[in-house]
């Protein structure tokens, strides 16, 4: 199935060119950075000007899907939040910058902080209300669950290493008000994170994508910010600018890629995500379980002084825990297995092995949907094997199953690997054919007759009729197939192909000897 593509269009949108101009900005902040030729004073005042400009650009960009009705209340209130997190981004930078610049004294902590922290909730609630527009509501509970899990795992790592840690406290309450910055990334970052493993339109996946990248960008920074305030070291400002700017960006590219895709993403179908990342959410509980209960050996192992026996005990439980772990990891991955396997054969026509008519039928009006919205070209070409009741009739209908087999492969061999194929029925075979106009699906048509006439089916001669149809606005999928149907029977009536009989039934028998030889092969 062919990927979404609409991200060709993202230039010719005025968000694609808002996210266009952003990228080269910091592309060229970035060179101007690393080539040695800055000052503190100069980069001072770009990078203030930067965050705001671009967090500005992201609060423009988040007005207009708020003003959008077709998005839905739900999503609208998600990204108002959102993009009033980015305006009191702006304010709190230019708070900052103000206090840098102009008055020339330290802006940590000050009046910036408190529009820095409203940033963190509001972002919070408007990415956790994602899930009420992306998850279907009965995977909403698990998700939850995920959530707390991630949230207790991180919120351990957190606090033994930034919160309560002595070597980061500082006397200066308003100095440890930098500590919070990361305990907000990593809360926005772990509902991201259990979002983007549930299984996600192709758009929403982009979108939370795009999110975590954002938040990945500033905790990396804002961890490197609070060790460099609370241990009074000297560090280069700079280089934490850069990541921040990086994070703006992506929340940019996030609200431009919503934009871009329209209302209509939300009727777009849930993809399974990869066995990976499947596997990874379901064995994430137990992943954080062995991570918690590491830090927790870490912790009595290097803070007391216990005996032998409890090491000993201590040790054991762990082992323990690990055959259970291990365990677990097995069973999910047969079930992953398993569930793969049902749904293959719940999509694929077991003769032919190419996809069913149950498939197609999902799949025809996703595709002419994605098509309108996008402004794509699409094809459906219908094929039917001329002679092949005089086949069955002469030869059976084993035989005939063996040369449908052999013809269905050599249908997807003319294909290519973003085209479906189905069995319709019976001898009858239809394709879908993403970006493709009539007179490309026309041409691959004709490549597929002459595959087919081309191959002796044990001394017959089969050949094919196609009907070729191309979406237009408007169009119905049974409209649509019906086109290719009339079109296929106009075609079969001006140059009907005649069977040739077969001169022996062994050479039809050898035939099938080898293609049941080609099977075990594979």
């Amino acid at each position: 199935m062919k990927a979404d593509t609409s991200s060709h269009l993202l230039l010719r949108t005025p968000a694609g060119v808002i996210s266009t101009v952003s990228t080269l900005g910091i592309i060229a902040y970035i060179a101007w950075i690393f080539s040695g030729q800055h000052n503190s004073f100069t980069d001072s005042l770009l990078s203030g000007i930067g965050l705001v400009l671009l967090n500005m650009l992201a609060g423009v960009l988040g007005v207009y899907i708020i003003s959008q009705r077709a998005y839905g209340m739900t999503l609208r209130w998600a990204w108002f939040l959102l993009t009033l997190g980015a305006w009191c981004y702006v304010v709190a930078e230019g708070i900052w910058t103000y206090y840098d610049v102009v008055l020339g004294i330290d802006p940590f902590p000050s009046l910036a902080d408190s529009f820095y922290f409203l940033y963190y909730p509001l972002t919070l609630v408007g990415v956790f209300l994602l899930s009420f527009v992306f998850v279907p509501r009965q995977d909403r509970s698990l998700l939850a669950l995920d959530i707390g899990i991630l949230l207790m795992f991180f919120g351990m790592l957190l606090w033994y290493f930034f919160l309560a840690s002595p070597d980061l406290l500082s006397s200066s309450i308003g100095e440890n008000v930098a500590l919070f910055y990361p305990v907000g990334d990593f809360l926005i970052l772990t509902v991201a994170l259990a979002l983007l493993l549930r299984d996600l339109t192709r758009v929403a996946r982009w979108i939370l994508g795009f999110i975590v990248l954002a938040m990945l960008f500033s905790v990396i920074a804002d961890i490197a910010f609070a060790v460099y305030e609370l241990r009074e070291l000297t560090y280069i400002i700079a280089y934490l600018n850069v990541m921040w700017m990086c994070a703006v960006l992506a929340q940019i590219l996030a609200t431009a890629r919503l934009i871009t895709s329209g209302p209509g993403m939300l009727k777009d179908p849930t993809v399974r995500i990869r066995p990976g990342m499947q596997m990874l959410r379901l064995t994430l509980p137990y992943l954080a379980i062995a991570g918690g209960l590491g830090l927790l050996f870490w912790v009595i192992s290097t803070n007391l002084s216990p005996d032998r026996r409890f090491m000993g005990m201590l040790v054991g439980a762990y082992v323990l825990i690990a055959f259970v772990l291990v365990r677990q990891y097995m069973v999910s991955k047969e079930n992953i297995r398993l569930y793969e396997s049902v749904q293959r054969i719940a999509w694929t026509d077991s003769l032919t092995n190419v996809y069913n008519r149950h498939f197609f039928n999902e799949m025809l009006p996703r595709e002419m949907e994605r098509a309108g919205r996008y402004g794509h070209q699409l094809s459906v070409m219908l094929l039917d094997i001329d002679g092949f009741k005089t086949f069955n009739d002469t030869y059976g209908h084993l035989k005939g199953d063996v040369v449908l087999k052999i013809i269905a492969r050599l249908f997807t061999v003319q294909l290519r690997v973003s085209d479906t194929i189905a069995r319709f029925g019976g001898d009858e075979f239809v394709v879908i054919l993403p970006e493709t106009n009539r007179r490309k699906a026309l041409a691959i048509a004709e490549r597929i007759r002459h595959a087919v006439s081309a191959r002796s089916f044990g001394g017959a001669r089969l050949s094919v009729s196609v009907g070729v149809s191309a979406y237009r606005s408007g169009l119905t999928p049974e409209q649509l197939l019906d086109e290719a149907d009339r079109d296929m029977y106009r075609r079969k009536n001006s140059a009907r192909g005649k069977e040739s009989p077969p001169e022996q039934s062994t050479s039809i028998d050898m035939m099938i000897s080898a293609f049941r030889d080609e099977e075990s092969l594979h």
